[in-house]
């Protein structure tokens, strides 16, 4: 581990990795809020000499910010993706103000400290490493960071329409892992409605109604108990699983029995199922307990996730991919110990960018890696360690030449 005289390769230093962190972590970026950060990121994409393009996100005041540096080569290249929003933080219910961050015993404590604003830094040394090394590069390096990481993903669809990438080989996201994690499997995500449909009746009459609220709970009680079967899948990472993330009773008028109730279902698919099994899953559940129960009939409805899509699909990267052994290496090198294991957090932006290729797995390597603790993620008193965030950024260096030279 570094200490913070000590450099641990051009650029790389705790001083720097706090110098930067300290500055990017005071500026406010709550997701859809008015912010700077952009500015900021771009500011430290030119002086690696990148070219910078802006782009607009839909919905957002802030771009999607997109730099490269071309190789010497027309080789596959690396992409650092990463987000520069965060979630909101009440300067109330924290020790310091989240805004103005503050470092004790090596640690600095703000809000996107560790999700994701530790590991932007960490990418951001990583990178002007590599080009100030003056090593010939076999592809061209990315480095983009969208406004929407914390809650839509739409930066990270923009990166098909912006057609570069056929010219990537490998993704490093900017997630915390603690320096250990190579994180390669992530699941699909659906967001499902459904309805069950009673009949309203008056209170005191009960018997000539049909409650949707009593209907509703057999359903709830059915997914309890594991009756809905979704697709499996070929991934030995996931298994399907399903929350009930909310239960609402329409509005009947009054005092009256409820004709209507909501219930919100999330589902998450391991690699190989697709929506329209899914979907399919969910028809024979509904008509499976509207057959037992003999009066509701249930209605059900998918809600988008933003940026045009139905779902966030699920990814999965070869485990023996060059990225993953590159990466392996370098954490090793730096003295860790490396594990290759699945994404804890849900879904990572640049899971978009991933397509099928050989051998079962998905196109390009995508590989979830950072400083930081997971856990601490939208915490209050958000921390990292600053030494943690300058061994990432060895470690990605490491990897990055490794795979490029």
């Amino acid at each position: 581990m570094a200490t913070e005289q000590q450099s641990l390769s051009s650029g790389i230093s705790v001083g720097r990795a706090e110098q930067l962190l300290s500055e990017f972590v005071s500026i406010p970026s709550v997701v859809g809020d008015k912010t700077t950060a952009h500015l900021w990121m771009t500011e430290r994409l030119k002086e690696i000499g990148m070219t910078v393009e802006h782009y607009p996100v839909e919905g957002r005041t802030a771009p999607f910010v997109l730099g490269v540096v071309e190789g010497d080569g027309d080789g596959p290249g690396v992409l650092f993706d990463a987000h520069f929003d965060t979630v909101h933080a009440v300067p109330e219910d924290w020790t310091h103000n989240p805004w103005k961050p503050v470092v004790e015993d090596g640690v600095l404590y703000g809000r996107g400290a560790v999700d994701s604003k530790g590991t932007v830094v960490a990418m951001l040394m990583a990178a002007k490493a590599v080009v100030d090394s003056g090593r010939p590069r076999s592809g061209p390096i990315y480095l983009m960071s969208d406004s929407d990481g914390e809650d839509g993903f739409r930066g990270a669809a923009l990166m098909r329409d912006i057609g570069i990438m056929d010219r990537i080989g490998t993704v490093w996201s900017a997630e915390a892992t603690s320096n250990a994690g190579i994180e390669i499997a992530y699941p699909g995500i659906s967001t499902w409605k459904i309805t069950a449909i009673g009949k309203t009746a008056h209170p005191t009459e009960p018997e000539h109604g049909i409650n949707a609220v009593t209907k509703m709970a057999k359903l709830v009680l059915a997914v309890d108990e594991g009756r809905l079967e979704l697709p499996k899948g070929d991934s030995k990472w996931f298994e399907p699983r399903v929350t009930i993330n909310g239960i609402r009773t329409r509005p009947g008028g009054g005092w009256a029995i409820p004709g209507r109730c909501d219930a919100v279902l999330s589902v998450l698919s391991p690699a190989g199922a697709s929506l329209a099994e899914v979907r399919e899953a969910i028809d024979a559940f509904l008509r499976k307990i509207e057959q037992e129960d003999g009066e509701v009939r249930f209605e059900r409805k998918i809600l988008p996730m933003g940026a045009g899509r139905l779902w966030l699909h699920p990814g999965e990267s070869d485990p023996d991919s060059r990225g993953v052994k590159a990466l392996a290496a370098a954490i090793e090198g730096a003295g860790g110990s490396p594990e290759v294991r699945k994404f804890n957090g849900g879904w990572v932006d640049s899971v978009e960018m991933m397509h099928p290729g050989g051998g079962g797995y998905d196109v390009p390597t995508t590989i979830t890696f950072g400083p930081g603790d997971f856990e601490l993620a939208h915490t209050v008193d958000e921390h990292i360690p600053l030494a943690e965030v300058a061994q990432a950024a060895e470690i990605y260096a490491t990897a990055t030449l490794d795979l490029l030279t």
